[in-house]
């Protein structure tokens, strides 16, 4: 398991107990923080969310988006109550993005009862931009597990989903151009695995000492359920526009209506939630999608 690194820890834990007002366990307001929250999955996932609240008397949910892309001045676009700007960098520099967006947007210290991962990028091998795949891919995931976040994670069962690839499971192909891709989200799924091993949500949590002195330490892991989604083809505008695909094939391609419905049903209700840890599959057959336990 690849945790970012800890070199700010003491320091990171004095600085926001310094800069935050005792946290409130008043606020009825879900908490949920969005990564990529300006891509088609991030968009469509938040207007799922935003759809769900409809009829109610007040916003259920306090959704705070973050992206390297800049938000567009009109938030209709992305209906988001608050927006945190993010650098490309590493995990540590992406945590420290987070944390002074936590800072500008709270004043008591936020507990995020859902995390969504959304962040994510593909390219071939022969693509410049197939060397920043780890950073679009894993770096987001990893800023928002380690030490110095944890304690921004509820531990009133919360739920953090992030994206890994049905390709990744596959053995890679020497021939294959997707071998920086396949890697990165690789990463993804071992570190959901990991992560979900610590908690008490696992189907078999961790006895390791180090990781019964984690769950002991960060109460949010007791009760904390990661999981990553596996798409094959996401439905998207761009995709279609690279692939060119056939009716036939859309009829294989994962549709983000559905995903962002999954996740929605995930957070109303916990009972329908997958253990911690799990690898969750997207089948897609004929326009209708299945989520199938892979790991």
């Amino acid at each position: 398991m690849h945790y970012c690194s800890f070199r700010h820890k003491l320091f990171s834990r004095r600085l926001l107990h310094s800069r935050f007002l005792s946290s409130s366990s008043k606020d009825p307001q879900k908490k949920v923080l969005v990564l990529g929250c300006n891509g088609s999955l991030g968009s469509t996932i938040i207007s799922r969310l935003r759809e769900q609240e409809k009829g109610a008397t007040c916003k259920s949910m306090h959704v705070v988006g973050a992206d390297i892309v800049h938000m567009a001045r009109d938030t209709a676009v992305v209906p988001v109550d608050s927006f945190i700007q993010l650098e490309k960098g590493s995990s540590d520099e992406l945590g420290d993005c987070l944390l002074k967006g936590f800072r500008d947007i709270f004043q008591t210290k936020p507990e995020f009862d859902v995390i969504i991962c959304a962040n994510g990028g593909f390219a071939t091998d022969e693509n410049p931009i197939s060397d920043e795949l780890m950073a679009m891919n894993y770096n987001p995931i990893a800023a928002m597990s380690c030490q110095m976040m944890l304690p921004f994670i509820s531990s009133k069962e919360a739920l953090f989903v992030a994206f890994g690839a049905v390709a990744a499971l596959r053995q890679v192909d020497d021939n294959s151009q997707m071998k920086k891709y396949i890697a990165s989200k690789t990463l993804v799924h071992d570190h959901i695995q990991r992560l979900g091993s610590i908690t008490g949500k696992s189907l078999r949590p961790s006895k390791r000492l180090e990781d019964i002195v984690m769950r002991k330490q960060f109460l949010c892991l007791h009760n904390l359920t990661a999981i990553a989604i596996l798409p094959s083809i996401l439905d998207t505008v761009t995709n279609r526009e690279l692939m060119n695909p056939s009716n036939l094939d859309l009829q294989h391609w994962n549709k983000m209506d559905d995903i962002a419905e999954e996740i929605s049903k995930w957070i109303r209700i916990k009972e329908l939630r997958p253990s911690s840890g799990s690898l969750i599959k997207c089948v897609t057959e004929n326009g209708l999608t299945d989520f199938i336990i892979s790991r």
